[in-house]
């Protein structure tokens, strides 16, 4: 069977041995047990695409400002997603029934037994692979300012036999607020970003942020931080290969993860070491995520 877009996962965790089996664990679940073993991935990948996105909130109202890096993000896997409620209505094995602590993608490693004491039938639920932190890195471009306003871009694009084309793009707009208010003691600037990673026809990530941007400097050093408002889906699809008598064996199993809006609270630092910028900043939201960045900044203080 050819390899589900999910093995995708298993990369960006740096588990590439494990790719066979993401496919046969997930690959048992019909779609609504299968939403559950994968929504606390879609909320930390979107969490991990929301990070890092800036590291100063400066923008002038004209002239050539530029930044070129790399950003990694980590979003930091809480207890809570590790486990979900399973709920097995197949005629086939008795009365409906919920089964509490199943294994999600990030649960541990040992799957759960489920036994019918009326008509002996055993089912086993799909183990996790007991990960604690989902790590990612992109490249990243600002550039500015046209009217105090400067412009954000992430790509990535290439293909993987089996998966096909893996892209992603992002883009974002910021315009500063301190061009209107030139005595405030801070730079403000509100920003919008809008980010899509896809994957073949098998996975296509959406997010949009939406938020306020806060910074100030000190020799060598920026503090930063902001507030936005964040939104994302995740649309997933794969062959099952279970034993619910109500789903055939082969038949594509498909839907979609929201990541409904959300608050995200951000505190970085930046060390400004000549056009070198070394930055890192934590942020609070329904999932929490470290930032940190290496780049080349021209005219940015």
């Amino acid at each position: 069977m050819r390899k589900i877009i999910f093995t995708l996962i298993v990369l960006l965790c740096s588990l590439s041995t494990m790719a066979q089996d993401l496919e046969d664990y997930l690959s048992k679940y019909t779609s609504e047990n299968g939403k559950n073993y994968l929504q606390p991935f879609a909320y930390a990948f979107s969490a991990d695409l929301n990070s890092g996105l800036f590291h100063n909130a400066t923008i002038k109202k004209k002239g050539f400002q530029l930044y070129i890096g790399v950003v990694s993000q980590i979003a930091i896997i809480p207890d809570k997603s590790k486990f979900f409620t399973a709920h097995i209505d197949d005629p086939a094995f008795g009365s409906p029934r919920d089964v509490p602590n199943a294994p999600t993608l990030f649960g541990p490693d040992e799957g759960v037994l489920v036994e019918n004491s009326e008509n002996g039938l055993q089912m086993y639920l799909p183990a996790g692979f007991d990960i604690d932190y989902l790590p990612m890195a992109l490249p990243q471009i600002t550039i500015g300012s046209v009217l105090g306003s400067d412009f954000t871009v992430r790509y990535m694009s290439f293909s993987v036999e089996d998966f096909g084309d893996i892209d992603m793009f992002g883009w974002g707009i910021r315009h500063s607020i301190n061009q209107y208010a030139k005595s405030l003691p801070v730079s403000l600037a509100i920003a919008y970003y809008h980010q899509r990673f896809t994957v073949g026809e098998y996975l296509d990530a959406k997010t949009n942020v939406i938020g306020l941007q806060a910074s100030y400097d000190i020799p060598i050093i920026t503090f930063y931080g902001g507030l936005s408002y964040e939104n994302g889906s995740l649309d997933v699809e794969y062959t099952y290969e279970g034993s619910d008598s109500t789903v055939d064996n082969g038949d594509k199993i498909s839907f979609i993860l929201k990541e409904d809006g959300n608050i995200r609270a951000t505190l970085g630092l930046c060390l400004n070491l000549g056009p070198l910028k070394v930055h890192g900043d934590y942020n609070m939201a329904r999932q929490n995520t470290f930032a940190l960045g290496l780049g080349i900044g021209f005219n940015q203080k």
